[in-house]
């Protein structure tokens, strides 16, 4: 009884993947494993070196942030501390100077 086409197929594809499977172990075998070894490398440093940018450009936006939230801070501590020596004239009764 032959076998059913899908079947057939099915079974060259395993066997076409073996190939390819076994090509690759060849090639790496015969060329070494320096190359291999050197495309993982390159790719895992140009991974952390875009990784170690975009922190620095958080950093600078963080710190840029930082920078303005302080200023501003600084402005509302300066208008707090006049109100506040404004109020203290006035319980005592005396006219702030300007």
């Amino acid at each position: 009884m032959p076998l059913p086409v899908v079947e057939v197929l099915s079974i060259l594809g395993v066997y076409a993947a073996a190939f390819a499977i076994y090509t690759v172990v060849l090639l790496v075998i015969a060329f070494g494993r320096q190359p291999l070894e050197d495309w993982i490398r390159h790719r895992r440093d140009r991974k952390r070196a875009r990784i170690e940018a975009e922190l620095d450009r958080t950093q600078a936006e963080l710190r840029q942030t930082i920078l303005q939230i302080a200023s501003a801070l600084g402005g509302d501590a300066l208008e707090a501390r006049k109100a506040l020596i404004r109020e203290s004239y006035l319980a005592r009764g005396e006219v702030p100077k300007e």
